[in-house]
């Protein structure tokens, strides 16, 4: 599975998801890792342009190393190759969608999927554990689970949206998080831009980025597996 992390300028927000999902996929799939595989852009990247120096401060405030990346603006090719999209906030990835109307099915937030994808699972009666989705997940051939990953992402894609819930927990479909509650909506729906803040808001950001992630990997397991019968026996009820 590809997935694409998206930002502004694609020097810190996305830099940080990228290196974070190389980071834990190696450490909770080990010689499985290699069925993911990300890159990140931005929707006013300036092309070459090295990420910022507190987002190499940030990365090694929570433990994750730094990957040789460059800014690259998010583009048709990069949209096609990619089975996810991930912005950072609902904002980016409705002017995502906009600007790539023919991928506009593979656009998510960051929360967002992760909301989806509890949707998702909560409807077909699979209960989650982090555990037994890296386990199972783990003693899958390779091959299989890479077709796992590409169910889960086919049915992300093709889930109707109004039928998903953005927030985990939260029993509310976007309509009415954005009619009853927009500016609470806003604040939470997103991992807003750190820079021009002090350092402390730079790390503060890159472990709401780690906890997503992180997340979001343990999430698409679970779908996997749950698209799988013979992982869905052994791993998740």
């Amino acid at each position: 599975m590809r997935i694409l992390f998206i930002c502004a300028g694609n020097i810190v927000r996305s830099v940080i998801a990228e290196c974070v999902l190389q980071a834990r996929s190696a450490e909770i799939l080990g010689g499985r890792r290699e069925v993911f595989t990300c890159e990140s852009g931005g929707l006013s990247a300036e092309a070459g342009s090295p990420p910022h120096p507190g987002t190499l401060h940030a990365l090694d405030s929570i433990g994750v190393p730094a990957l040789q990346t460059a800014a690259a603006p998010v583009d048709e090719r990069r949209m096609r190759r990619s089975d996810l999209a991930v912005t950072m906030t609902h904002q980016q990835c409705s002017m995502l969608a906009n600007r790539f109307q023919e991928f506009k099915d593979k656009c998510f937030s960051l929360i967002g999927v992760n909301g989806a994808i509890d949707t998702i699972l909560q409807d077909n009666g699979v209960r989650m554990c982090e555990h037994d989705a890296a386990v199972t997940a783990r003693t899958l051939p390779a091959a299989e689970l890479e077709r796992a990953l590409d169910l889960a992402a086919a049915t992300l894609r093709s889930s109707r949206r109004e039928m998903l819930r953005p927030l985990k927990g939260v029993p509310l479909g976007i309509r009415d998080l954005m009619t009853l509650f927009p500016s609470c909506y806003h604040q939470v729906s997103g991992i807003h831009d750190p820079l021009g803040g002090p350092k402390e808001e730079m790390e503060k950001c890159a472990r709401q980025i780690e906890r997503e992630v992180t997340e979001l990997l343990y999430g698409l397991l679970a779908l996997a597996i749950s698209e799988n019968p013979r992982g869905l026996k052994h791993g998740l009820q």
